[in-house]
């Protein structure tokens, strides 16, 4: 097997690797597979984990009773079978994947941070996916599946991709926390003391000020420090973090416009500071109950703001279990670009393949005619 020597451009050091996975791999880009094993110390994190699925199960096993005991079913089941189930899947999946595109736009961004260079149809089609699943997964840790459908396909390294993650998680949750804060102070009368959602944003900015610092400044065991190093990358171009802390915003802001969209459909109308400060506030409480999904309790949390926002109850109950369906039509759109994707990486490699075989027979005849 012919060996040739490539210049990388996502990894630390330029592998050798043979012609026809050379071949294989997607023009620009050389990638070497890892083995690397992050060791987690075994019984603290076990214990967190039971207490993270006790607690996760009371919440799950509160809300539910709340749920079947205070839903007017009957009510809700006609209002319904008025949803316009088209208008809900058609409109309501384009402004989903307008969401992916915003998403895949900012990831774009940061792995070029780190001189990681993807064609951004992949990091679309695997941002796509990954979103679509998350939702399902506690605290959305299933987004972490774009990476790992990446490097399976030699598209990726371990280091860049879970340092542009952590950056990612980071600017959301400073997002959010600052959106709800705003919300609390200006759009929403819930807390007892509105002076109170200055935390929020204290939080937010003190979130974002630590992780800097961390980054900056701390010295870690060597992998660890090779993941910050990643993420130090993404963040040291103050004007790229600005643009890509802008695109974190206007994806939220896609968000909103998505519930708002699905709330029409359950004939609830909304404007936008107040669709947004109800994302805001729902998904907060939905990512730290820790349940997949937010399950029950993103149901309940929606209702009962959106009847503290002056709705009737049997109209804010069937609002949330049409922001439900968003979830099952994202999982629906998330698959259907997951079997895309391998259809479409498969032909590649086939194509790389025979391109190979084809110029290797021709190499052999000018050697032998030497």
């Amino acid at each position: 097997m012919q060996k040739i020597d490539l210049p990388a451009k996502n990894v630390d050091t330029s592998p050798t690797i043979d012609a026809q996975r050379a071949a294989c791999a997607h023009p620009g880009v050389t990638i070497r597979s890892e083995r690397i094993k992050f060791t987690l110390p075994g019984n603290g994190c076990r214990g967190l984990r039971v207490a993270a699925i006790i607690f996760s199960v009371a919440v799950f096993a509160v809300s539910s009773i709340y749920i079947g005991f205070t839903f007017q079913w009957g009510p809700i089941a006609k209002s319904l079978k008025e949803v316009n189930l088209i208008y809900l899947i058609l409109e309501g999946g384009s402004s989903i994947m307008l969401f992916w595109i915003i998403r895949a736009l900012r990831w774009h961004l940061l792995l070029k941070q780190t001189d990681t260079v993807i064609p951004f149809f992949d990091i679309y089609m695997c941002t796509a996916v990954s979103l679509g699943l998350a939702i399902f997964t506690p605290l959305r840790s299933g987004e972490i599946l774009k990476i790992e459908l990446l490097r399976k396909n030699d598209l990726i390294n371990r280091f860049p991709g879970y340092g542009s993650f952590i950056v990612e998680r980071v600017l959301d949750l400073a997002t959010i926390l600052t959106i709800a804060g705003i919300s609390l102070l200006t759009t929403f009368n819930i807390l007892p003391n509105r002076s109170n959602a200055f935390y929020f944003i204290i939080a937010s900015i003190c979130l974002v000020v630590t992780g800097m610092y961390a980054v900056h400044k701390l010295r870690f065991t060597v992998r660890v420090q090779q993941l910050l190093d990643h993420i130090n990358e993404c963040t040291r171009n103050v004007p790229r973090l600005l643009l890509v802390t802008f695109i974190t915003c206007v994806s939220w802001a896609s968000v909103a416009l998505t519930w708002n969209i699905f709330l029409r459909c359950g004939s609830l109308h909304l404007d936008f500071p107040k669709t947004i400060g109800l994302l805001s506030v729902v998904t907060l409480v939905s990512v730290f109950s820790l349940i997949p999904g937010g399950l029950g309790i993103s149901e309940a949390g929606t209702s009962q703001v959106l009847i503290w926002l002056g709705f009737a109850s049997t109209a804010a109950q069937t609002g949330s279990l049409v922001l439900r369906s968003s979830s099952l039509i994202a999982g629906a759109l998330g698959l259907v670009h997951l079997a895309l994707w391998k259809v479409i990486r498969k032909r590649r490699n086939h194509r790389s393949a025979a391109a190979s075989f084809a110029i290797i027979p021709k190499e052999a005849d000018t050697a032998g005619a030497d």
